[in-house]
């Protein structure tokens, strides 16, 4: 009888976790893959309906990126992510950190997420920007 009730304990609480968990998520995990100009970059973009926060390593130090929701199809257009100039400035180290509230959700609406180096130091100067770190969005999050 103690076991009975032990199991239903266990199982009650995970029911729990479960619900809490999910409700505490809310975000979805998007591991970036790195571009060719950056073999040795890596990252992590968490996205919820109105939030964005991406986790960098391996960038150039000291440099400014850019972060973009793109889409591809039909044609190739993308929008900043957050407010502008969207950027973000490396460390020493070349780890960088990019958080932004966000005016729509990106899920079903756009195709992926650029983090992109501005080798002149420019987020306005789209023309010289080189490809980091990117990932495809989920259509719902």
């Amino acid at each position: 009888m103690d076991t009975k009730k032990i199991l239903i304990a266990v199982c009650v609480g995970f029911v729990i976790l479960a619900f809490v968990s999910t409700s505490w998520a809310g975000e979805t995990r998007i591991p970036l893959e790195a571009a060719k100009p950056h073999p040795n970059a890596s990252g992590t973009a968490y996205l919820s309906g109105d939030t964005i926060s991406i986790h960098a390593k391996g960038l150039q130090p000291g440099s400014v990126y850019t972060v973009w929701f793109v889409n591809l199809k039909p044609s190739k257009h993308e929008t900043g992510a957050g407010s502008a100039p969207y950027m973000f400035r490396t460390d020493s180290k070349g780890n960088g950190a990019y958080a932004a509230t966000l005016s729509e959700s990106p899920f079903g609406e756009w195709a992926m997420i650029m983090v992109v180096l501005h080798p002149n130091g420019n987020p306005k100067d789209m023309k010289s920007m080189k490809g980091a770190l990117k990932a495809p969005i989920p259509t719902t999050g």
